[in-house]
């Protein structure tokens, strides 16, 4: 599966180019994750599935444009239930406002997107290659579209998710990756701290969700019973000190036998 990061260069790269603003790249980011959500996007007016392209046609207006998605199975039944997207940029933000299309009583899902803090990753991301990332602060820059994906899945796509299957009467697809970070969080509360580690090794989103220090601050006192105040990176912490108790045991399990053919060999040599 491709991690979201490289899912969101890709869209990027496919429909900017050399094409770059704030407001743009904010807008395909939020419609990449969209489209990584399950959606795909439709004309306002043939309900028909669009490309890319016509996005990019779309954006006449520099400061505001008007989405419209829906879900592959409902296109498949022939059903008009879809949502509608606006995204608007106002001062150093850009405001996304999510809800069901011609339903005026549906509610209107809300993020609102930070240019200052988002809009220089997602143009690194952009830039960035293989062969030139030396100058880019690659991991700081991947965590904060994580980020971004974290804020516009959890309050926007999942809710119009939620309320798009309910409208259309489709069941919720069975995805741990839509529930909310809060909720994944409980759930890897119940891990045990080697288990969480491996959750970290499956992909990008994950890595990122199980990296979560209150979390490993959890794991951390739950099993070695003690807490560090002002500690921070408690992920690599629990690393170190796991490492420590497994060498430990190890070293003891080795002991015991050389102590117990000790003693027996004393005994002997009291008794002769």
């Amino acid at each position: 599966m491709e991690s979201t990061p490289n899912f969101v260069k890709r869209v990027l790269r496919e429909a900017l180019g050399d094409d770059v603003s704030d407001f743009k790249l904010l807008v395909f980011a939020v419609h990449a994750f969209i489209l990584e959500s399950g959606f795909v996007r439709v004309d306002h007016v043939s309900g028909m599935a669009i490309s890319i392209s016509h996005l990019i046609d779309d954006m006449s207006s520099s400061s505001m444009i008007s989405l419209r998605y829906t879900l592959p199975e409902i296109l498949t039944n022939g059903s008009s239930h879809s949502l509608n997207l606006k995204i608007q940029t106002l001062g150093h933000f850009v405001n996304v406002y999510g809800s069901l299309y011609d339903d005026v009583g549906s509610s209107v899902h809300m993020v609102y997107l930070d240019k200052c803090r988002f809009a220089k990753p997602l143009e690194f991301l952009l830039m960035s290659n293989s062969e030139s990332n030396a100058c880019v602060n690659v991991d700081g820059d991947k965590d904060e579209v994580l980020e971004l994906w974290k804020i516009v899945n959890d309050r926007l796509a999942f809710p119009l998710l939620i309320d798009l299957c309910d409208k259309a009467g489709l069941i919720l697809p069975p995805c741990f990756m839509s529930l909310p970070m809060e909720l994944k969080l409980v759930i890897f509360e119940y891990l045990p701290g080697d288990d969480l580690a491996k959750v970290c090794c499956t992909c990008s989103k994950l890595q990122y969700l199980a990296s979560n220090d209150e979390l490993w601050k959890k794991k951390f006192e739950e099993e070695f019973g003690q807490s560090v105040n002002g500690m921070r990176f408690y992920k690599s912490l629990y690393a170190q000190y796991r490492e420590t108790k497994k060498n430990s045991e190890q070293s003891f399990s080795f002991r015991i036998p050389r102590t117990r053919i000790l003693r027996y060999f004393q005994r002997r040599r009291g008794g002769g």
